[in-house]
């Protein structure tokens, strides 16, 4: 009997024993379930899945002095050239440093051209904001640089190129007063001013017929090639009829003042 006893304590004391070990382990698994499943759900981002590369440097910076808003040049220049663009179109980033520093070169650095910028936004989203951030920077002067810096990061329609923080870096870039530019970059604010750009367009471009990107209005005359070679042509046209126009009106002055003698 006392044997029997014996053997029965000590199975009773495996039993307390194993008990006690599986409900330590069970509540070590549930706790350490616990801590891997937080009660809170993730926070939901909408950044773009591909994270855009650094700012790129322009290849070409247009000059900033005689600058008034989106116009270059001399007020006083006899012939104006009209570029209307869209900063996600392509064929005008080609145009911007390929043509139009010909043109600056050539014509606008002497006083014959003033050059102005037309904001012609139809490439999608991303050309709206991109739009608004440039007349944003067009009221403290800066557009032309800005300019250049937004063709010079173009990266594909839609692509991320022109997200709010990648403009507000280029505007960092051009030395923009940034509380100014953020205030004109808050949602309201940015549908205002593109409601007016856009307002522009319709009451110009579109009354001219111009649908299409890059396309340069010269004196009022649209162009059917965009290339350097026409729109050379063009202006020289216009300096000569300008030209011929002064010398007659020379002529007929010195003939008033011989017959008045």
């Amino acid at each position: 009997m006392p044997e029997t006893r014996h053997r029965t304590r000590v199975r009773s004391s495996l039993l307390a024993i194993t008990t006690l070990l599986l409900t330590t382990l069970l509540a070590t698994l549930f706790a350490g379930s616990a801590v891997a499943q937080p009660n809170d759900d993730p926070e939901l981002t909408w950044a773009p899945l591909v994270t855009p590369p650094p700012l790129s440097l322009p290849p070409i910076l247009s000059p900033t002095d005689e600058v008034d808003g989106f116009a270059m040049g001399s007020p006083d220049a006899p012939v104006t050239v009209e570029v209307w663009e869209d900063f996600q179109c392509p064929f005008c980033q080609r145009f911007t440093f390929e043509v139009e520093p010909a043109i600056v070169q050539q014509y606008v650095e002497n006083g014959d051209v003033r050059l102005v910028f037309r904001n012609l936004a139809f490439l999608g989203n991303e050309s709206h904001w991109a739009a608004v951030a440039s007349s944003l920077a067009a009221d403290q002067n800066m557009f032309w640089p800005f300019h250049d810096y937004l063709f010079a990061n173009f990266q594909g329609n839609e692509s991320g190129g022109f997200h709010i923080d990648r403009l507000l870096q280029m505007g960092e870039a051009v030395g923009l007063d940034m509380d100014q530019f953020r205030e004109g970059l808050q949602l309201e604010n940015a549908r205002e001013r593109y409601a007016q750009i856009e307002a522009e367009a319709r009451a110009d471009a579109y009354a001219q017929g111009i649908s299409a990107t890059p396309t340069v209005v010269i004196n009022g005359v649209p162009l059917q090639s965009p290339d350097f070679a026409s729109i050379a042509d063009a202006i020289d046209i216009e300096l000569a009829k300008m030209a011929t126009a002064e010398a007659d009106t020379d002529d007929g002055t010195e003939e008033g003042s011989a017959e008045g003698e």
